[in-house]
């Protein structure tokens, strides 16, 4: 085995706003570094250089044809120009020395083998081939420093078995190809490997894949492309449908481009090493992925980085189907370590959460179409949104981790419990009560697979061959008008607030209060425009909530216990804007750390349609929920002490005065019927539809 070294640490920085003395910052493997500042925290965070994981040699296909051997195959038996550097006998070609070989024509049942020195590298040329090995390999890389398979110019390879493979030395081969030392496959010609048998592609040391070329795989027992070491695909197309997983690489699978259509009985991509947990990463840097998969789309245990690219994914049978093991796993985007998007355009239908790391998730930009049986985003640690286009049509919960952070971008989430929830892992008696089920109220059942080539005289893989994904096009925010759900505030907001804080509360958390409060557990809106239809609590912390930025519209439950803003500890809030309309819940007001002007409205009866603000005849804050509020909370930096406003809420309109910074109208008259119990089941719950926001300019 021939060692080196991957170097996987770059630094990320994360700016961390500030709201009172809280701060949303990444847990796990980093290393923070205080500034100066009282604003601003840097974390470096453990990602992946992609400079490091590419070499010059690995995207070469060339080859000097005057100096090359050539193997001329022909239905049993084979001829070579050299016959000191290969061996004959029958159908088998045995290739012993350095150099670049050249083969054409067809093998019916025959086997090419390299066995050189382990100082040699090997360069074979497919001109185009037909080769099957009935029990074995039909290309067995016994011995060699490196062998490249390359696929030449215009031409159409094929490669296949038959039968279960028979041993012929004391390796245990499992793979059409089967490399025991490092492998390059590259070139711009054509390659389809039929494994009825195994797996496609096995190397058992490094494996890399590059250049113009398509590759087709259909593995009907076994994985497409398997990678004992690292992994590395620097472009090409590739076809692969597997029983088991599509690309398994176990130290790293790293990608620099390429347009892949994988079909898989369990992960799409996969990437674990179970005796070093510093190895099994995921790194892609751009190209095109659409994938079917039973499992996880992309599985790491370590890091997860995703560059840029566009992802059609579906996994478990997609968002109405229902797990019927308990421990499987069907997510679309998964990191055991640290998850990074840096861009991309995904769009997801997933019967598991989305995207999910046991450490920290990071949302630099992108633009995310999600549907999905649980949560869209979920981290054990922290969850932080930098920027971009975040659009959750269904979920459980839409963004969940320890601590939620969004300091910018436009998210859209319609959830069936919370849209925002901040829960240590394992803490949140709803999610344990769910014992390993997911969305349980769906109906779906997951498809059958059935891949060609699949012997009669062994019972068929239960995994999916195929389904269809759609594009869904990716909510845009305009500046004078939008259809993204909801209606932010008119006018422009004045800087500072006047007035002290009179009568605000401690926002009530489960049980009015009785819940501990978890001081790990913190959501902050720093920005973005935030737009929620929940039927549970819309942002729903087990510590404290704080906004310091940014607008917030809420279509929330329209009774029981659940409610726009719910917190085991404080909800301040230092600036934004908040329109939202639903249960009150146990919400009893912001605290009195808040610096800005709130009013509550608990009306006679629910009301649907617009709520509109307007300070004489200006309007300073309008939005449309999308159904019933028997409550409206409002906040803004334009709510002054001892100005007055009127309010309309559907038919109903109001007229009041800020007396300090704080207004509450009516009494909340609301049950407590719908909340999950302790060791029960999730609630029976519908997801609506966002609303319809104006914006005027």
């Amino acid at each position: 085995m021939k060692y080196k070294v991957r170097t996987v640490f770059a630094a990320v920085t994360i700016a961390s706003l500030l709201c009172s003395c809280t701060q949303a910052t990444a847990k796990g493997e980093t290393t923070e570094t205080a500034t100066t500042t009282d604003t601003t925290t840097k974390t470096e965070v453990t990602s992946l250089d992609p400079a490091e994981l590419f070499s010059d040699r690995d995207t070469a296909a060339t080859y000097d044809e005057s100096e090359a051997v050539s193997i001329t195959l022909s239905t049993t038996k084979a001829t070579s120009t050299d016959s000191s550097k290969v061996t004959i006998s029958g159908s088998t070609v045995t290739i012993k020395e350095e150099g670049v070989y050249v083969l054409s024509g067809k093998l019916t049942s025959g086997q090419i083998i390299i066995d050189a020195e382990d100082t040699d590298k090997v360069q074979l040329v497919l001109n185009g081939v037909t080769i099957n090995c009935d029990t074995s390999a039909a290309i067995y890389v016994r011995q060699a420093d490196k062998v490249f398979v390359t696929l030449a110019k215009g031409t159409t390879n094929t490669l296949s078995n038959k039968k279960e493979f028979v041993a012929i030395d004391d390796n245990n081969i499992d793979g059409v190809i089967y490399a025991k030392d490092d492998l390059t496959i590259n070139g711009s010609g054509t390659l389809t490997i039929n494994a009825a048998y195994g797996s496609g592609v096995v190397g058992k040391d490094d494996l890399t894949i590059n250049g113009s070329g398509t590759l087709t795989i259909n593995a009907a027992y076994g994985s497409g492309v398997v990678g004992k070491d690292d992994l590395t695909i620097t472009g090409g197309t590739y076809k692969i449908t597997a029983a088991e997983h599509g690309f398994d690489g176990k130290d790293s699978i790293a990608i620099a481009d390429g347009t892949f259509q994988v079909t898989a009985g369990k992960d799409g991509f996969h990437s674990e090493n179970s005796d070093d947990a510093t190895k099994g990463f995921v790194y892609i840097s751009k190209g095109t992925y659409t994938i079917t998969s039973q499992g996880d789309a992309f599985d790491s245990a370590a890091i997860t980085q995703i560059d840029d690219g566009t992802f059609q994914i579906i996994t478990g049978g997609g968002n109405t189907a229902t797990l019927t093991e308990e421990s499987a796993s069907a997510k679309g985007i998964v990191a055991g370590g640290n998850l990074l998007l840096k861009k991309g355009t995904f769009t997801m239908d997933c019967a598991d959460d989305a995207f999910h790391s046991n450490l920290n998730l990071t949302v630099k930009n992108g633009t995310y179409t999600i549907a999905t049986g649980d949560d869209g985003f979920h981290a054990d640690s922290a969850t932080i949104v930098e920027d971009g286009t975040i659009k959750i049509t269904t979920c459980y919960e839409g963004i969940e981790g320890e601590t939620v952070l969004i300091s910018a971008g436009n998210v859209n989430i319609v959830a069936s419990d919370d849209g925002l929830n901040a829960a240590e892992s394992g803490e949140d008696s709803e999610d344990e009560a769910m014992e390993g089920q997911q969305n349980p109220t769906a109906n779906g059942e997951m498809p059958e697979f059935d891949a060609t080539a699949t012997p009669p005289e062994k019972p068929a893989s239960d995994a999916t061959t195929s389904a269809t994904t759609s594009t869904t096009e990716s909510t845009t925010e305009s500046t004078t008008e939008s259809t993204t759900t909801g209606t932010p505030p008119t006018g422009t907001p004045p800087t500072g607030t006047d007035g002290e804080m009179t009568g605000g509360h401690m926002g009530g958390g489960m049980g009015g209060g009785g819940m501990a409060v978890n001081e790990n557990c913190n959501i902050t809106i720093a920005g973005g425009k935030i737009t929620l239809d929940t039927k549970g609590d819309s942002i729903d912390s087990n510590g404290n909530i704080n906004m310091t930025g940014g607008e917030l519209y809420i279509s929330g439950a329209e009774s029981g216990a659940d409610s726009p803003l719910d917190s085991n500890g404080s909800v301040i809030v230092t600036g934004g804007v908040i329109v939202g309309g639903g249960s009150s819940g146990m919400f009893t007001g912001l605290s009195e750390d808040s610096t800005q002007g709130w009013a509550q409205f608990h009306l006679t009866a629910s009301q649907t349609g617009t709520v509109t603000v307007k300070s004489g005849s200006t309007t300073i804050l309008s939005y449309t929920p999308t159904k019933a509020y028997p409550t409206v909370l409002i906040s803004s930096p334009l709510l002054k002490s001892g100005s007055t406003y009127t309010i309309t809420m559907g038919t109903e309109t109001q007229t009041f005065t800020m007396d300090g910074l704080s207004y509450t109208s009516g009494t909340a008259t609301n049950s407590f019927g719908n909340r999950g119990q302790m060791n029960g089941t999730k609630p029976d719950r519908t997801t609506g539809q966002n609303g319809t926001q104006t914006t005027k300019s």
